[in-house]
């Protein structure tokens, strides 16, 4: 067995603890990974003994160990763009009823690297390092909003997309066409798409280049809709990615003075 191939198999041990989402036994997880359960149990004590993941004593099943938390706060805690993107999400959560999110697409799913829980009585769980769908989520279709209906149709697949209510778009095609309105006001929705009940506006964030890099999102319980304007929310949400893309050094064809502009 060379080094590389160790790496990998506890690299895959390490993703289908994240996946499971739960503890699971040695023999469970040979199964899903298709190695027998001695190999994956070395690789589970070698793993134990450097705090990545831990044993249930009562059950005996495995899950994922406090090392593997201390690992993405070192990597978060130094991370410019999460720098940039906290005390934004911080100022969208502390108005009363948004949950706010920071994200970035890794090939045809988004990725959370940051959630801000809103004061309100209406918690949305979702926590860094769970993924989301792109076509249903507001923040994912941010990272969409530069491309065309070919490289939208080439990122999610072919049709039909997983319909999550019944307002979901579940062809690339059609949510193509979301995707062009969208570009033209800057900013994504999700109206029930995700989850029935719940708004979420998003808006891209881009680098230097001015390439879409990551995005932020609010979300909010449709109950709280009449209060709250769609149009309001939607560029409160583009301000707050303008900053971060600032930061990050993007500039708006026709800004004056190097100063930020609108990020979408």
């Amino acid at each position: 067995m060379t080094g590389n191939l160790s790496l990998e198999r506890g690299l895959a041990v390490l993703n289908a603890l994240k996946e499971a989402g739960e503890a699971v036994g040695v023999r469970d997880l040979a199964r899903r990974l298709e190695q027998s359960a001695a190999a994956v149990q070395r690789i589970l004590n070698t793993l134990a003994e450097q705090g990545y993941v831990e044993q249930s004593a009562d059950s005996r099943r495995y899950r994922l160990g406090p090392s593997v938390l201390a690992l993405a706060r070192n990597v978060l805690s130094k991370d410019q763009l999460v720098g940039l993107a906290e005390p934004e999400l911080q100022a969208l959560a502390s108005r009363g009823c948004f949950n706010a999110f920071l994200g970035v697409r890794r090939e045809n799913k988004g990725l959370y690297l940051l959630t801000v829980q809103s004061r309100s009585p209406v918690v949305i769980r979702s926590s860094p390092g769970e993924t989301f769908p792109l076509h249903s989520t507001a923040l994912g279709k941010a990272f969409l909003i530069d491309f065309d209906r070919e490289t939208i149709v080439s990122v999610l697949g072919e049709a039909p997309l997983e319909r999550l209510t019944e307002r979901t778009t579940t062809d690339p095609a059609k949510l193509a066409v979301q995707i062009r309105s969208s570009r033209a006001i800057g900013y994504t929705t999700s109206l029930d798409e995700n989850f029935v009940g719940l708004v979420a506006i998003g808006a891209p964030i881009r680098d230097e280049s001015g390439s879409v890099v990551a995005g932020i999102s609010v979300a909010y319980p449709r109950s709280v809709g009449p209060q709250i304007g769609i149009a309001d929310v939607g560029e409160q949400v583009m301000a707050a990615a303008s900053r971060v893309s600032a930061g990050l050094g993007f500039r708006p064809v026709g800004a004056q003075g190097g100063g930020a502009g609108n990020a979408a």
